[in-house]
């Protein structure tokens, strides 16, 4: 069974999960779940993720019984994102993944966004907040980049 510890701190939203490709893992209220086996997460405005990102793994490895070694993988967002929030989220992943000698899969973040889309349609156009009347957009025709990531002012 893969074991893979996500951590996404991109824009205001802290959070990290444990996914898994064993489908019996069941999270902590025993709900089955394919993939996201558990997951804590913090959507307040304050972008705090350098006091609660560190608090979140410790806390979601401990409720389900799990440590650092047990890892077989950690994924990050790689933006784009707040500047800030991604070199929080990068270099705490980078210096774990070195330490427990695992890979680091950067999962780009309007990619993962544009992958929410379950609405039959040929277009989907991923946004994030950028700040000062503009957003990161990308364009996807299904799975495929149709459009680079730009800032685009609003």
């Amino acid at each position: 069974m893969a074991l893979i510890l996500c951590v996404e701190t991109s824009s205001t939203n802290c959070s990290v999960a444990l996914a898994s490709d064993d489908t019996s893992v069941t999270n902590a209220n025993s709900y089955q779940v394919a993939h996201c086996a558990d997951f804590i997460e913090d959507n307040s405005s304050s972008y705090s993720h350098g006091e609660r990102l560190h608090v979140f793994i410790d806390d979601l490895l401990k409720r389900n019984n799990l440590t650092v070694q047990d890892l077989d993988a950690i994924a990050v967002s790689e933006g784009p994102g707040s500047y800030t929030g991604l070199r929080i989220g990068v270099a705490s992943v980078k210096g774990m993944c070195y330490a427990l000698d695992i890979p680091m899969i950067a999962i780009n973040t309007l990619e993962s966004l544009s992958l929410q889309n379950t609405l039959p349609s040929d277009y989907t156009i991923a946004m994030l907040d950028a700040r000062r009347m503009e957003v990161y957009a990308s364009v996807y025709q299904g799975k495929e980049l149709v459009e680079t990531t730009k800032a685009v002012v609003l």
